[in-house]
Parts: C-alpha cells; sequence; structure tokens
C-alpha cells in the first residue's frame, strides 16, 4: 500500500495504531484500515473521498456519530477494488 501515513512499514497514524492495537502493520491492514490516507483502493475510497470534499461525511457524522461509514468503505473496496 501507499499510504501515506506508511513508513518504514510502520503506521504512524496514532487513531489506526489504538484501532489496531499495535504500531506494526502490513498490506492485509493497510487494506482495512479506516483512516488509509492514499490512492484510492476501490469504490468505497472514491465515496468517501466525495464525501469529504463536499461536506456530506461532516453532516452524517454530526448527525448519525456511529453511522457505520468505515465498515462501509472497507466492504465497497472489497466488492468493488479499483483494478490492477
Amino acid at each position: 500500500m501507499t499510504c501515506k501515513n506508511l513508513s518504514s512499514g510502520h503506521c504512524h497514524n496514532v487513531a489506526a495504531n489504538r484501532a489496531a492495537g499495535t504500531s506494526v502493520t502490513d498490506d492485509a491492514r493497510c487494506a482495512a484500515c479506516p483512516f488509509y490516507n492514499g490512492p484510492a483502493r476501490g469504490l468505497g475510497d472514491i465515496v468517501y473521498t466525495v464525501a469529504q470534499v463536499t461536506g456530506v461525511a461532516a453532516v452524517v457524522k454530526a448527525v448519525a456519530p456511529d453511522c457505520g461509514c468505515e465498515k462501509r468503505r472497507e466492504a465497497l473496496n472489497q466488492i468493488f477494488p479499483k483494478a490492477p
């Protein structure tokens, strides 16, 4: 993965490490990370980016903080991955 939080095989995103319980990362963990910050891995990342840019994400989080957005993002990425 080419996440901006990843360098020398370690994730430097504090929230991601707290959620995973470790600072050591691998491709499998990056593939499912809700804090991923890199090129789109699939449809979920594209929807996430559009929601962030348009402000929809902020409104949804204000209305429903536990909306399931991260799980939906991961599921969409798995169902519709970026073509190689």
